[in-house]
């Protein structure tokens, strides 16, 4: 028998893990953590996205959008995440968060979980501290409020600059806080990517 190297050996056993939550209300906030750190481990990066793309606030600047095969099946059989109108269960999207300096300072994610909760398409959404910490999980208003915007694609954004929040709604969301210059460059270079 040939014998499996780490990554594939993580990324089938995330793909295994996330298959069976498919059929639960789902992992506890821990349980989603180690599978976030697999994404993490083996940079199982989401289509459309690239490392330290521009995130939209000064405190973390960049981001990096991580996806489990799942995922990443629901966005290639739909020719892209702008096609996507349902995800498959078990599918995990994570934003990996970063400072100035591309330092980890916050990690967020969302697991669909098919009897979690219908009303907000089963999508379990998770906000975690670069340690593990939870600082939000379950079903978080503010979070699935913002990601409403995308209904048509499941409340899953594309990364930027493909996908944009408009800079009214943006400060709405994140009112004591700064906008990144270089994320309105981009809205302001692709007025056309600005969810509408």
């Amino acid at each position: 028998m040939p014998k499996l190297n780490v990554v594939m050996l993580l990324t089938i056993t995330s793909c295994f893990s996330s298959i069976a939550w498919a059929y639960t209300a789902g992992p506890s906030p821990e349980a989603l953590w180690k599978e976030v750190q697999i994404l993490q481990k083996t940079h199982a990066i989401m289509p459309g996205s690239v490392p330290y793309q521009v995130g939209s606030r000064t405190v973390d600047p960049y981001t990096v959008d991580l996806a489990n095969p799942l995922a990443i099946s629901s966005i290639e059989k739909a020719g892209g995440i702008l096609k996507v109108n349902r995800y498959s269960n078990g599918s995990l999207v994570v934003k990996e968060n970063y400072n100035a300096h591309k330092q980890l300072v916050g990690v967020t994610a969302m697991l669909k979980a098919a009897k979690f909760d219908p009303s907000d398409r089963n999508w379990i959404m998770a906000a975690y501290d670069p340690t593990g910490k939870v600082l939000a999980y379950g079903k978080v208003g503010s979070c699935i409020a913002c990601h409403v915007l995308v209904r048509h694609q499941d409340l899953v954004f594309a990364p930027p600059p493909t996908q944009l929040l408009p800079i009214t709604t943006w400060k709405a969301f994140f009112s004591k806080q700064e906008m990144n210059p270089a994320y309105v460059a981009q809205i302001q270079k692709h007025p056309g990517a600005v969810v509408q």
